[in-house]
Order: C-alpha cells, then sequence, then structure tokens
C-alpha cells in the first residue's frame, strides 16, 4: 500500500499545480471585451427535434440587438418532428432567419457535425457564432460576444452557465459546470486554450476552412467544440481568448433527471480519450483528475477493510482536495460575479470523487451513446 501513498502524492501535488495554473489565469489576465466594431457575423445552431425549444430560440434570436448585418442559419439536422416547418415560417416573415439542411453538410461527418458543416458552407460571413436550440440567449448576445471579435484573434471561448433550479440533481450541474466555466477561463488566459462549448462559442469561417474544418474528427460522437479547438491550436496556433462579460453569457438547458445528467457527461467525457492525440498536457491533466480521486477511493476502502491508518491518510488529502477546489470555486466565483453557495458546494464535493471515477470508467462507453435519438 505504500506505493498508492506515493502515487497519491505526486497525483496530489500535479493537481494542486494545475489549480494554481487555473487560479493564475483567473486572477492576472489582460482586458478583453471591448471593441467597437460591429462585422457582419453569423449565427449557425444544429437542430434536430427541436420543436419544443425552438420558440423560445426565435424569440431570443429575434430580440437580438446587434446594430451590425448579422444573419442567423438554422440547420435541421433530419429532424422527425416540426423543426423545418418552424424555422421556414420565421424565415418569411424575418430575412435574416436562413433555413439549411444537414444533407448539405459534408456526409463523412458525423451527427452534429454534419450540420454545423452545412451552415457554415452556407454563412457569407467571416466571423461563425455557435450555440444550441435549446439555450436561453440575452438581447446583447451577439453584441457581446462580437466585442471580442478584433483583429488578432482567431476563436473566442464564450460563458456559458446552467440554471441552479431547487433541484439536487440541478443544483449539483450549475456549480459543476461553473467549475468547468473557471478552468476554462483559467486555461485560456494563460495562453493555453484547453476547453470550450458548443453553448457559446465563435471563429473565423478562414480559420475553419485552413485546418480543414471537422475532417480530423469526422467520426467522433461530438468534437464540434473542445477537441475543433485543439485542432485550431495544433494547425494554426489560433489566437484564443474568452468571453464572459454578462451580455454575451448563455444559459444552458438543465438535465432535470440524474440519468440524463450522467449520459451527458459520459458524451463530453468521451471526447477526453481522445486528447491524447491533439494535446498530451491536457490530456495527462484529464487523467490525474480521474486517477486522484479513484487513489482517494481506494485509500478509503483500504482504511475500511485493511488497516485504519489509511482512513489518516484518505482524511489528510481529502482535506487538501477540498481547500485548493474550494479557493478556486471562491475565485471564479468572483470574477463571474456570482454568490458563492456554501451547500451546493459542499454537496458538489461529497459527490464529485466517486461521479469522476464514474466519468472516467463511463468515458470507455461513450460511443455506444446516441445523439438525439441516434
Amino acid at each position: 500500500m505504500t506505493i498508492i501513498i506515493y502515487l497519491l502524492l505526486g497525483s496530489m501535488l500535479y493537481y494542486a499545480g494545475m489549480i494554481l495554473w487555473f487560479i493564475a489565469g483567473n486572477l492576472f489576465s489582460d482586458s478583453q471585451g471591448d471593441s467597437k466594431a460591429t462585422p457582419t457575423v453569423s449565427v449557425i445552431i444544429a437542430i434536430r427535434d427541436g420543436e419544443k425549444s425552438l420558440p423560445n430560440l426565435l424569440e431570443d434570436l429575434s430580440a437580438q440587438n446587434y446594430p451590425g448585418e448579422v444573419e442567423f442559419i438554422l440547420v435541421d439536422d433530419e429532424s422527425t418532428d416540426s423543426t423545418s416547418k418552424l424555422i421556414q415560417e420565421k424565415s418569411g416573415v424575418d430575412k435574416r432567419f436562413i433555413l439549411e439542411n444537414s444533407s448539405n453538410g459534408d456526409q463523412s461527418l458525423s451527427h452534429k457535425k454534419r450540420g454545423l458543416d452545412a451552415g457554415i458552407q452556407r454563412a457569407k460571413n467571416e466571423w461563425l457564432l455557435f450555440t444550441d436550440v435549446d439555450c436561453r440567449l440575452n438581447p446583447g448576445w451577439v453584441t457581446g460576444m462580437a466585442a471580442y471579435f478584433e483583429d488578432d484573434v482567431d476563436y473566442v471561448v464564450g460563458y456559458s452557465e446552467v440554471d441552479r433550479g431547487k433541484k439536487w440533481v440541478t443544483r449539483f450541474q450549475a456549480l459543476d459546470f461553473l467549475m468547468l466555466m473557471i478552468a476554462a477561463r483559467g486555461s485560456t488566459n494563460s495562453g493555453r486554450a484547453w476547453a470550450s462549448s458548443g453553448q457559446n462559442q465563435a471563429y473565423r469561417k478562414s480559420l475553419f476552412i485552413s485546418v480543414g474544418g471537422f475532417s480530423q474528427i469526422a467520426k467522433e460522437l461530438q468534437g464540434d467544440d473542445t477537441l475543433f479547438l485543439q485542432v485550431c491550436r495544433n494547425k494554426k496556433s489560433a489566437n484564443v481568448v474568452f468571453a464572459d462579460k454578462p451580455n454575451c453569457r448563455t444559459i444552458a438547458r438543465q438535465e432535470t433527471s440524474w440519468r440524463s445528467f450522467f449520459k451527458q457527461r459520459m458524451r463530453w467525457a468521451g471526447d477526453a480519450n481522445l486528447m491524447w492525440k491533439f494535446n498530451p498536457a491536457f490530456f495527462i491533466s484529464i487523467f490525474i483528475t480521474f486517477f486522484l480521486p479513484l487513489l482517494l477511493l481506494v485509500t478509503f476502502f483500504a482504511g475500511f477493510f485493511y488497516n485504519p491508518y489509511y482512513f489518516t491518510v484518505f482524511t489528510k488529502f481529502l482535506t487538501v482536495h477540498l481547500i485548493i477546489e474550494f479557493i478556486l470555486y471562491f475565485i471564479g466565483v468572483r470574477q463571474f460575479d456570482k454568490k458563492i453557495q456554501v451547500i451546493d458546494f459542499t454537496f458538489w464535493f461529497m459527490i464529485h470523487i466517486p461521479y469522476i471515477v464514474c466519468m472516467g470508467v463511463g468515458s470507455f462507453f461513450a460511443h455506444q451513446l446516441g445523439w438525439r435519438g441516434r
């Protein structure tokens, strides 16, 4: 068991260093998002069976107050409901709305990426802005994101959040996603952008073309955000910034059951297993993020079944883990102008260790999960 303690110590030191790096990126960063330019923008959203969420999306897009030229390209991705009809009706009364079909995208691409490719091909503007059909947008979203579209910027990672709600699953989800955003902001501001979200991101059409589009991740279940970001950083050394000002934030749909939440996170975790191809340093950090909780669980059960001494080891390392996570949470909350939710954080931390282990194991089965019924 001595080797377990040494592995635990090494993993904790690495993890603590990574957290300090995130903290530095959140505390010490150049101001962005002050551009007054109004470049032409193409908003692209791939939609499959979105009739329930589409009315809200159409309302939010119609209310955008962007002073520049904007087009809304809504791609029907083989929907079996009234998605296409709703978009067509909207395009008939507002010429900014364009109905596109995923069949016009690269047929070698899987699922959502095929739809996005169709929209990107249709787009007439250099700056492409993305979100999902089930996200809510404030009227200043396009304006807020466009404020980051400066001449030396290639890719904008946008802030997104989940409404906290009242259920424990939504409260856990909201805090977990906030921690992901804090890490994304920290890594981006440190000059090594690691993650993005398709719920809110933007990049240049010329960048997309220059890296060969989604060709390197053609068959992956998802990959249109974080994996594609790594492709852009590797092939073109893209300059990436993080957009976090209040008017450019999006609100993502809640997963209202633990089952649907875990399925979503398993799909996301599937991307992590492929990261070694694109960013080995990021992959190592993902592995340590999984390996550390696994070692903590092993130490806990060793104290229960083998020697009570390991309970002491477990408690000490768990305390250190709690402290560094809370420091990151505290600083991130301050940066995003959020309230500290002590109960939510405690609940999140209690579940987080077995949750991460389950997601790490589940990532190997992510390819068996479909996307929106496929």
